[in-house]
């Protein structure tokens, strides 16, 4: 059925919407704070980087040189020796000796030329500015008060009124400023300091490197002098000048109070010169000749002891061929990560490429911590078991849980992606087993056998990781450790067969419960809406659902029709229906702060809206949004029906109200901005999104008929997809019109299927016997062939 029709679509939007950048998503920004660091990290250059270098250490990490390392005061089981001719570095011993060293190193102070000029250049300028003073100042014996004030608050000298006064009287004469200049040099061209009192690198004991403009040298504290002394040195020094006593004291005074400290401790330096001198000194090193015993069997296991096997282990982590190894690892992951990112990012978004990226960075991490973990176990189990079918270790690799991120990328991601994971966790497996090919194809073919199992037993449930595991994984690696065993030519061996076989069973069993251990964790962590949670979302016995049944009935009828809608129609044009009817059953949740003011749960008598304003209206109703989005964080909802309820009325005009506040107001008086009547938005950026929006206008469009015809049905429709393709509520979920025709034909269906005539009851007439004229003419106030403000509220 194909009746909407574009023919006569308008290209250009009669009433184009806000803009989005007036409209903050509900759910906001995330705060500033942290955000440069937080993109940097978001790098998918960055995030390869990290995941290559995590994932070459755990590769090319081989300890298998490493000595054993027992507890301290424990008793040693077996000798343990020197395994090769060994030069150690004792860290201890040159850690001793360059602390020893770096605490000899003399504090460095700084001789600060400048101070000492810029106390001459303030002196000038305040001679300079009392004569001045005194040249445009009548009595200026009266006036002192003034002047201690001005020279004050410029150059911050608090200078005595009876110095001040003597100054006047003299004029302030050039003589006295020479003087006073002279007097300050005495105690600069010593150097002073803020204070001896508040050394702390044993200054008075040990004495201190000084810089000056001509080099640098070793001063005793005696040597230099701190703002007492100084000003000590002052009135000395002043007594000596060719002056009278009253002029002697004046220029004391003045000298004391220009007085500042021109030497400061350098901490920048010294730290600097400790690190320099800490660093010439080499490192202490002893030799250890390879099978030196180093603690014997049954002999006490000492701290010293233990320092050696430590310092032993440390050289063989830190020998050259560990690094050459790790740089060849390096190299390696980092070009298949590459790949991998260039690949992802032309199948998805980069938003999507990136989290899947990190997916598979981070499940290969976890994958090789439990592979090297099953090693360690498998060794231990080999050594110490006395069952002839677990003595073979070569047979334990089979029951590692090779395939179990498998599961997991193939329960929640795509087949590409899931087959590059396939890919690459083989590639992994061989370089991290020295190369066994192999091994390599052992895990490929069952990685393949995980994936075909999980697209087999589908994704409904979680258990069919279980049962791809147990039904698929266990056989087919069964059948791979037999073609092996046969290609190696080891088959004579039937011991080690036997063992393998068993091990083969076991690695798909594990796999299969690491996984389902595994895959709710990986689902909230990266936000994977699955099919078992929205199953699980969709029952009705949820308690928020039962919350709005109970009340807010309307609109938890009204949400159910609109899931029906939505469904059917998503089935119709390839979405998935599951998450849609999610969405629908949940994007009304925000009725349930204010049931009584939407017009479905409102009895019959009661209009809640009629003490407030048309504006306090709009908001009531335009809120129920922002109230949704915030109960779907408290409750957790996926970030997929999180978007649904923000989205679903996008930014579009809620129109009884703007409509009613144009009538009511008078517009000389009262100017009406449809802004202020809108919804906040955005509008429907994803598909699933606006078929939402477009369900939930068409039922509570069809809620206003007075008579459900199908013609009636196919105006409705067509009016409500037209006026949102205007109103540009559709710009920007990609639906072609192709879909839309679709959309609109599975709404027309569903309604008419809902609304569908049933046969009268015989006996009973349910009808009116008379319409009044003014219901047959207006149908209580409904428009039978248009929406009318319903879909808005």
């Amino acid at each position: 059925m194909d009746f909407l029709s574009f023919k006569k679509l308008r290209l250009f939007k009669s009433q184009a919407p806000p803009p989005d950048k007036n409209h903050t998503p509900l759910s906001g920004p995330k705060p500033s704070r942290g955000k440069a660091l937080k993109n940097f990290v978001r790098n998918p250059f960055v995030l390869v980087f990290l995941f290559v270098l995590v994932l070459a250490y755990l590769i090319a990490y081989l300890p298998s040189r490493s000595l054993r390392l027992p507890k301290e005061g424990a008793i040693a089981s077996a000798d343990i020796v020197a395994p090769a001719d060994l030069t150690i570095e004792d860290t201890e011993a040159t850690l001793a000796r360059r602390e020893e060293v770096r605490a000899q190193v003399l504090p460095i102070y700084v001789f600060n030329l400048n101070v000492q000029t810029n106390t001459e250049t303030t002196v000038q300028q305040f001679f300079l500015a009392g004569r001045e003073w005194l040249a445009q100042t009548a009595s200026p014996a009266k006036k002192i008060d003034s002047l201690q004030k001005a020279l004050q608050d410029k150059f911050d000298v608090e200078a005595g009124p009876t110095d001040l006064g003597f100054l006047v009287k003299m004029g302030f004469p050039s003589g006295l400023e020479d003087a006073l200049l002279r007097l300050l040099g005495v105690p600069f061209s010593r150097g002073i300091l803020v204070g001896k009192n508040l050394f702390f690198n044993r200054e008075p004991e040990r004495g201190l490197t000084l810089i000056k403009a001509g080099g640098e040298s070793t001063v005793k504290v005696e040597e230099v002098l701190d703002m007492g002394e100084a000003k000590d040195l002052l009135y000395t020094a002043a007594d000596t000048l060719e002056f009278p006593g009253r002029t002697k004291a004046v220029l004391a005074n003045l000298a004391s109070l220009f007085l500042s400290p021109n030497i400061t401790f350098d901490k920048a330096k010294t730290n600097a010169r400790q690190e320099w001198t800490a660093g010439q000194v080499e490192a202490v090193f002893y030799k250890i000749k390879r099978g030196k015993v180093l603690v014997r069997k049954g002999d006490e296991v000492t701290a010293d002891v233990l320092r050696q096997i430590r310092i032993i282990n440390s050289s063989l982590r830190g020998t050259p061929s560990w690094f050459i190894n790790f740089a060849g690892t390096f190299l390696f992951l980092a070009l298949i990560f590459l790949t991998l990112w260039y690949y992802l990012k032309s199948l998805m978004g980069a938003d999507d490429a990136r989290s899947r990226m990190t997916l598979l960075g981070l499940t290969l991490i976890v994958s090789l911590l439990v592979y090297k973990l099953c090693l360690f176990l498998s060794l231990v189990f080999s050594q110490n078991t006395a069952f002839p079918l677990l003595t073979h270790a070569e047979s334990y690799a089979y029951a590692f849980p090779f395939q179990f991120g498998v599961l997991i990328f193939a329960f929640l991601t795509t087949v590409p992606v899931s087959l590059m994971y396939v890919i690459i966790n083989s590639l992994t497996i061989g370089y991290l087993f020295r190369a066994d090919f192999f091994l390599m194809i052992f895990s490929l073919i069952g990685g393949v056998a995980a994936m075909y199992g999980v697209k087999y037993f589908r994704r409904q449930k979680r258990t069919t990781t279980l049962r791809a595991g147990l039904f698929l994984i266990a056989p087919v690696n069964v059948f791979m450790v037999i073609t092996l065993q046969l290609v190696r030519e080891e088959g004579a061996d039937l011991g080690l067969l036997a063992g393998s076989l068993l091990m083969a069973l076991a690695g798909g069993v594990l796999s299969a419960a690491l996984a389902f251990v595994l895959l709710p964790f990986v689902e909230n962590a990266f936000g994977f809406v699955t099919q078992s949670r929205l199953l699980d979302l969709t029952n009705s016995d949820l308690p928020v659902l039962k919350q709005l049944a109970l009340e807010a009935p309307g609109s938890y009828h009204h949400s159910l029709l609109v899931a029906t809608l939505a469904e059917k129609a998503a089935e119709a044009i390839k979405l998935d229906p599951l998450l849609i009817k999610a969405g629908a059953m949940y994007h009304d949740i925000g009725k349930l702060k204010r049931p009584e003011y939407f017009i479905e749960n409102r009895t019959r008598n009661i209009d809640t809206h009629r003490d407030l304003t048309p504006a306090m209206s709009a908001l009531v109703i335009i809120n129920h949004v922002k109230d949704g989005v915030e109960m779907a964080k408290k409750l957790r909802l996926p970030k997929a029906i999180q978007e649904v309820i923000e989205q679903h009325h996008g930014t579009s005009l809620v129109r009884f109200f703007y409509q009613k506040a144009k009538e009511k107001y008078d517009p000389e008086m009262h100017d009406i901005e449809e802004e202020q009547y809108r919804y906040p938005g955005p509008s429907p950026r994803t598909k699933e999104a606006a078929l939402v929006l477009l369900a939930d206008s068409v039922e509570a469009a069809s809620k206003s008929l007075r008579s459900p015809t199908e013609t009636h049905f196919k105006r409705v429709i067509s009016a409500i997809i037209d006026g949102h393709i205007q109103d540009g509520q559709l710009d920007d979920c990609n639906f072609s019109l192709k879909e839309l025709k679709t959309i609109a034909s599975s709404f027309l269906e569903t309604l008419d299927s809902i609304f569908h005539p049933r046969v009268d009851y015989p006996g009973y007439d349910f009808g009116d016997k008379q319409r009044p004229k003014h219901e047959e003419k207006n149908g209580n106030g409904r428009n039978p062939e248009q929406p009318d403000e319903i879909q808005n509220q």
